[in-house]
């Protein structure tokens, strides 16, 4: 069921996927699923599409970090790893993983692309 209705609880908790606007009532604001801070539905279609992105990162990092756990493993029971071995392979997976997870950060140049579609769109309603 999807329901579009204002900032009304009722609504929004028998709502399969619920979504409550920032300037909606406290009640509102808590039973709904997705809460949007401004009244700019653009932020929902930014959600959805960054989701799977999102969800496709989190698994590489644990992938990744399974993997490379189960290496340092096997090199502990074959006798080749030491304690250092293992610190430093272990700080090296954390870091690759954060920097892996801030390529879902915005670059530089989508920031600017965004900028000049606001400035053009509140230029064209002036007009």
């Amino acid at each position: 069921r999807f329901y579009i209705w204002g900032n009304d609880a009722p609504a929004l908790a028998i709502a399969d996927i619920s979504v409550a606007m920032g300037e909606g009532s406290a009640l509102a604001l808590e039973t709904a699923d997705v809460t949007l801070m401004g009244s700019d539905l653009s932020k929902l279609l930014f959600i959805i599409n960054m989701g799977p992105r999102v969800t496709g990162r989190i698994v590489e990092n644990v992938v990744f970090s399974f993997v490379v756990k189960a290496i340092v493993v096997g090199f502990t029971f074959g006798g080749k790893a030491s304690l250092w071995g293992a610190i430093v392979s272990d700080v090296g997976a954390m870091l690759l993983v954060t920097l892996n997870g801030l390529r879902l950060l915005p670059s530089k140049s989508e920031g600017k692309a965004k900028e000049a579609e606001k400035k053009y769109e509140s230029n064209g309603e002036e007009e």
